[in-house]
């Protein structure tokens, strides 16, 4: 009489993002992640101090987010001045989907001095951006307008419509924008060529202590990366993002769209983008929050893990 197989079980990671993008949708739905046994438990947050709080609690074992707010944690210039050790261990996006976008009676840059922006930290992510093209056109930070911090883009949104601040970084949509009487003074793209964003990031010690699992995780990744971008998988894929904009079809079909991207979608095989880390520590660099060269890319990644993740597959 045979015995019954070992029945291994399975690893669950805790995950913190701000909004499900297609590969870790692909991922959950196509089953890639549960043929590396491992479960999810997704949480998602509408502020970065309360996502990079919870990565270093341990209450999130990896996070999915832009390179800024894990290098500025990693320094001690996020919201809490303590350093982490994070490393950033597999690929996301590229290129900034953001708008300077500015509430009704605001019609130039001009308009915005003594006003206030509405920011998710004002030392972090896409205020960065923001701090970057306003500084192109002429007005410095804290000398011609300040920050306040509400949270994600719906959050600085109402801000900016309740009239408690006068503009922000934003990806709302075009109908929405237009709803809301807002007005687009720039694109970040026109500004920003390159911007490593939806990384996964951890704590050093809790990946070096969990090696195999970040292994299987990346490689699930990878693996969902590729189905993504796979051409004959867009109506997949599409029904997928449907979840994520309220059964919209327009704004799930350009969701696809840019996540297929060249320059603002998803990285082949998802490959480190170094050229954006790059960029955001000249961004970091241009605010006054880092020294010209002080670091470089390399210091806030740790390939091994999507090296040894990728030698197995084809």
């Amino acid at each position: 009489m045979s015995l019954p197989a070992t029945i291994m079980a399975e690893d669950i990671l805790k995950i913190g993002l701000f909004n499900k993008d297609a590969v870790i949708l692909g991922a959950l739905a196509r089953g890639f992640l549960n043929e590396e046994n491992i479960g999810v438990e997704i949480n998602t947050v509408t502020d970065s101090p309360t996502l990079l709080r919870n990565l270093i609690r341990g209450n999130y074992d990896l996070i999915l987010n832009n390179a800024d707010n894990v290098i500025a944690w990693a320094e001690g210039q996020g919201e809490d001045p303590e350093k982490n050790d994070f490393i950033i261990f597999l690929g996301g996006s590229r290129g900034v989907d953001q708008k300077l976008i500015v509430a009704p009676g605001v019609n130039d840059y001009a308009d915005l001095k003594g006003k206030i922006f509405a920011v998710d930290a004002p030392t972090t992510g896409y205020a960065v951006v923001g701090v970057y093209i306003m500084k192109k056109q002429g007005l410095e930070w804290n000398r011609d307008y300040t920050m306040k911090s509400f949270g994600n883009t719906a959050g600085r949104a109402n801000a900016s419509s309740r009239g408690e601040a006068s503009g922000a970084m934003m990806s709302l949509p075009d109908d929405e924008i237009n709803k809301r009487g807002f007005k687009v003074l720039a694109n970040a793209q026109d500004y920003v060529k390159h911007y490593a964003r939806g990384l996964a990031a951890t704590r050093r010690q809790w990946a070096n202590a969990n090696e195999e699992l970040v292994v299987r995780f990346s490689r699930a990744m990878i693996r969902a990366t590729d189905w993504v971008q796979h051409p004959a998988n867009k109506s997949s894929v599409i029904q997928l993002l449907l979840g994520e904009t309220r059964n919209n079809q327009a704004r799930a079909e350009t969701m696809y769209q840019q996540t297929l991207s060249p320059t603002m979608g998803i990285t082949p095989r998802s490959r480190i983008d170094y050229e954006g880390i790059r960029q955001v520590l000249q961004l970091r660099e241009s605010a006054g929050l880092m020294k010209p060269g002080e670091f470089k890319a390399e210091r806030y990644v740790d390939e091994r893990f999507y090296n040894k993740a990728l030698a197995t597959l084809k």
